[in-house]
């Protein structure tokens, strides 16, 4: 009896240990959050596969009994009812915003790019435009190579926006150096190897000119590293951090820089603030707000500020647009609207706290990120010159936003969803469906799009789409597909560029129709294991015709000229073509891209990012291409704007694209590219 005693001690020991160690993994201490407690507990905090093993089989059993036992667990469960869905009103407005302004920024107080371009996308106001006009639609075609810089490293998709200052040209290289050129030839001043990691200054770079130290620092994320150097000779700070390196939440974009503090958008989702001179951390504000009331809340992945951020830096306030929530594409354990995923939010820095924020599309199931920065501008709107703050996204939309309010200057017109199909998943009842500002890309799948390239491709998308679901904002069904454009869809990630004298945005685009398809779900009733979530998706795949061409007709790809003031295309034209079918007539089709425009003063937008490998310049006008020129790659970043002794500089990383390569394999070669063009000396 007493080693009996013994032994079920031991056992009751190890349980009790084996509990601790769960939770040990569980935890983590971080006291630097404003509004977050500074021990959490996440299953993402576990470094044990065997305690992710034990957890996931643990996670299982609030599921299970408040199924047995509690009637608002149950109902949980069932699926959404339709009827009561359909009783609702079929569409609901936010109505625009219309007088009580604050006096409007005068035009002559918008950031101006003309010799330097000192930010990635132009400013902190990602305005991404060039008041250059020493090249112009006049003698634009006169343009010609002034050099090309190949980093001879590794060939690999860099995506961030040269940045220019006093003739110095700045930007990372595929094989993981920032560079500094002379931005007049194209020679090599300086360069600066990242240790560590694939991605340095993935978005973007920032020059800050230290009037204290008497130094112009270069300032990038290295994924979970904030860097800062010598702007002059490429060495680190020794100052900041350790020699030159801090430790941040995992970041891809460009840092911004508000009383002499670097913010930063991490991926946890958060915004940090470091020291500019010596790096500290000084807070943290965790960007995600969960409904407690409702059943099976929990914390949720994703809704990160991965597409930039942007700011007001005299009145301390930050702008940021959010990924969706994960996982993308099921919602069942993430229950609510996911506030702040798919959001444009205004961030108070001076008060550590959230302004304001505004969701365009309410718990996610179609990857409607908002995957451009956010941008800062005047319009013209009610007989005002109205501050705003604006983002494209992957829907087709163009959300414009007092800057201070966060109200639409526009009415934010919401029509009536589908319910899910799926037991648990509870979908929001409107979703937008803007008349203005007048989309620039298809977000909602109808039959008229099916491809008329020939009968035989017709009829193996039609076959395709009667075995699927589709339309506006349509629903998952198991073992049947959802056709939808969103994923490789709208504006992605390049975002915009706005000329705002002229009140004019230009974005580039692309609608190539996805279709997903769900294996299996949850079964609370036969206590299936939890898998990816509760729900298993499965590849994605384009809804192709025979040739592997998009299913839809024509243009799968554009350039679109919006008015701001009014909300009306201006014009609209095809951007890129597929060398077949170029050969077969087919000219004007379009392709995915994903190369960003640049407009500037001389009444030209500059734009990469085609499979066709070109770079063309276009009349802001009348959206007649006016140039082009065959890179040695395809472009991959957005273009540059500036000027050096007198004369004006276009350049564009042709590197080939990431994203792009994830949509056509077999036709994206990845470079090592940097093309810079001037024009021709008489």
């Amino acid at each position: 009896m007493k080693y009996l005693k013994y032994f079920f001690l031991t056992i009751f020991s190890l349980i009790i240990l084996s509990l601790l160690a769960v939770i040990y993994d569980l935890s983590y201490y971080d006291p630097s959050y404003v509004n977050r407690s500074a021990i959490t507990f996440s299953k993402k905090n576990i470094n044990s596969k065997k305690i992710r093993k034990i957890y996931s089989s643990i996670e299982k059993i609030p599921y299970i009994l408040g199924n047995q036992f509690l009637d608002s667990h149950k109902r949980f469960w069932e699926v959404e009812d339709e009827n009561k869905r359909n009783s609702l009103p079929s569409t609901i407005v936010i109505p625009a915003k219309k007088e009580n302004f604050k006096k409007g920024t005068e035009i002559e107080n918008i950031e101006r790019n003309y010799s330097n371009w000192t930010r990635s996308h132009g400013g902190y106001s990602n305005l991404r435009f060039s008041n250059l006009d020493l090249i112009n639609r006049s003698n634009v075609k006169d343009l010609e190579v002034a050099w090309i810089y190949k980093s001879n490293d590794v060939k690999k998709s860099i995506q961030a926006n040269p940045i220019v200052k006093d003739g110095f040209i700045y930007f990372p290289t595929p094989g993981n150096f920032i560079v500094c050129l002379n931005a007049a030839t194209g020679k090599v001043i300086w360069k600066y190897k990242v240790e560590r990691g694939f991605h340095a200054a993935k978005r973007g770079l920032l020059l800050w000119k230290d009037k204290k130290n008497k130094i112009l620092r270069l300032i990038f994320t290295n994924d979970d590293q904030l860097i800062s150097l010598n702007a002059k000779n490429g060495k680190p700070i020794k100052d900041f951090g350790d020699n030159g390196i801090i430790k941040i939440g995992s970041s891809p974009t460009t840092p911004t820089i508000i009383d002499e503090q670097i913010v930063i958008g991490s991926i946890i989702p958060a915004v940090e603030i470091y020291d500019v001179y010596n790096g500290d951390l000084k807070w943290k504000y965790y960007l995600r707000k969960i409904d407690k009331n409702l059943v099976n809340a929990r914390d949720f992945k994703g809704g990160s500020p991965w597409g930039g951020i942007s700011s007001d830096n005299k009145n301390g306030i930050l702008y940021l647009t959010t990924g969706n929530a994960a996982p993308y594409f099921v919602g069942i354990q993430r229950p609510g609207k996911n506030l702040y995923a798919d959001s444009v939010i205004a961030f108070d820095v001076r008060n550590k706290k959230i302004k304001w924020y505004f969701q365009e599309t309410c718990h996610d199931l179609w990857n409607n990120d908002i995957a451009g920065p956010p941008i800062l501008t005047t319009i013209n709107k009610y007989g005002k010159r109205i501050d705003v703050v604006l983002a494209v996204s992957k829907t087709g939309n163009t959300i414009i936003l007092d800057k201070n309010t966060g109200e639409p200057v526009f009415d934010f017109v919401k029509k009536k969803a589908p319910v899910s199909k799926l037991p648990g998943q509870r979908t929001c009842e409107y979703q937008p469906s803007l008349e203005l500002p007048e989309p620039f890309a298809r977000n909602e799948f109808k039959l008229e799009h099916i491809t008329n390239k020939s009968k035989e491709d017709r009829d193996h998308v039609l076959k395709q789409v009667k075995e699927s679901n589709y339309g506006f904002y349509p629903t998952h069904e198991i073992e049947k597909f959802t056709i939808s454009y969103n994923l490789w869809g709208g504006a992605q990630w390049p975002g915009a560029s706005v000329d705002s004298d002229k009140n004019i945005l230009y974005v580039t685009a692309h609608d190539i129709p996805t279709k997903f398809k769900v294996f299996s779900s949850f079964d609370i009733n036969k206590n299936l294991e939890l898998k990816n979530n509760l729900l298993d998706i499965g590849k994605n795949n384009k809804l192709d015709d025979l040739e592997g061409y998009p299913g839809i007709t024509p243009p799968w790809g554009s350039l679109t000229a919006l008015n701001l003031n009014s909300g009306k295309i201006l014009w609209q034209v095809p951007l890129g073509y597929f060398d077949e079918l170029k050969k077969r007539g087919m000219k004007d089709t379009g392709t995915a891209n994903f190369g960003g425009a640049t407009a500037t003063a001389g009444n030209l937008v500059f734009v990469g990012g085609t499979l066709d490998k070109l770079i063309r310049a276009f009349d802001t006008q009348t959206g007649e291409e006016l140039w082009s020129y065959e890179l040695p790659y395809i472009g991959s970043a957005p273009p540059t704007v500036y000027a050096v002794n007198g004369e004006q500089f276009v350049i564009i990383p042709a590197t080939g694209g990431m994203s792009l390569a994830r949509i056509y394999p077999d036709l994206v070669e990845q470079g090592d590219a940097f093309v810079a063009f001037k024009l021709k000396k008489n």
